[in-house]
């Protein structure tokens, strides 16, 4: 086993080194503050959306792309894509069922 180095041990005390402005410093603050989000939900969803729809259309560019041209195309390239257009769109698809369940238990609440 390798000894840990950069840090120091004293008593039950383990002092760590802060990596990140958004680590705690000695005095147990965050020297950074975290700033609020500055854009509404609607721009946030609406980007969602379109970042979904540029990797599904990459995808199927890639996609198209090895089956007129193989040699052109990495199929590596092509299965990251496609797996990437298929992660955000179920991801939104997630998130937009969940929106619309809470949608309809506050409206059961009435």
């Amino acid at each position: 086993m390798e000894a840990v180095t950069n840090t120091v041990f004293t008593g039950s005390q383990v002092r760590l080194n802060t990596s990140d402005s958004l680590h705690f410093n000695e005095n147990g603050e965050i020297p950074q503050k975290i700033q609020g989000p500055n854009d509404s939900f609607s721009k946030v969803l609406f980007d969602t959306i379109n970042q979904a729809n540029s990797l599904q259309q990459n995808s199927d560019e890639l996609e198209e792309k090895m089956v007129m041209h193989p040699e052109q195309v990495n199929i590596d390239e092509v299965m990251i894509a496609s797996e990437k257009a298929r992660l955000s769109v179920s991801f939104f698809k997630s998130i937009t069922d969940k929106a619309i369940r809470a949608y309809n238990e506050i409206m059961m609440i009435r």
